[in-house]
């Protein structure tokens, strides 16, 4: 599925709820479906610089694809890093690095203030991840 087909999904998937309160509670399944990062990579390296919150991202390359693990001290951080994560892995990095994310735009009313202005800071973490192994695949040629 490519990202803007994730993106579509996701949207979908939100807007058709009737109620705020099944829309949280379809973002917290999202939030439990995260892939945790380790320990050992919640340090400086791998945290969105910013956030409100303890909050980091790890991207691993697999295949010519790229993957997330993420994880934050807040669980509604935790439902958008998780939405980020669903969009964004499985993905070459080129195509991360090249993603116009425009689901935030769709649904940002269902975050906190803070999450609507904030989010890019998530994005820029994952895509300069991406970006890293994209430098790296177009080094080995």
């Amino acid at each position: 599925m490519s990202i803007n087909e994730a993106q579509d999904k996701l949207i979908e998937d939100v807007l058709l709820l009737d109620d705020e309160e099944s829309r949280q509670h379809y973002i917290e399944n999202i939030a439990r479906s995260l892939p945790p990062i380790e320990d050992k990579y919640k340090h400086d390296h791998y945290r969105v610089q910013g956030w409100i919150s303890d909050m980091w991202v790890r991207a691993v390359y697999i295949k010519e694809k790229v993957w997330f693990t993420a994880w934050s001290s807040d669980k509604d951080s935790n439902g958008l890093l998780a939405m980020f994560s669903r969009i964004l892995s499985g993905n070459h990095p080129k195509d991360i690095a090249d993603a116009d994310i425009y689901f935030m735009n769709e649904i940002s009313g269902l975050f906190q203030p803070f999450f609507s202005v904030q989010w890019p800071l998530i994005l820029r973490k994952m895509k300069s991840q991406a970006v890293a192994y994209q430098i790296q695949l177009l080094q080995a040629m």
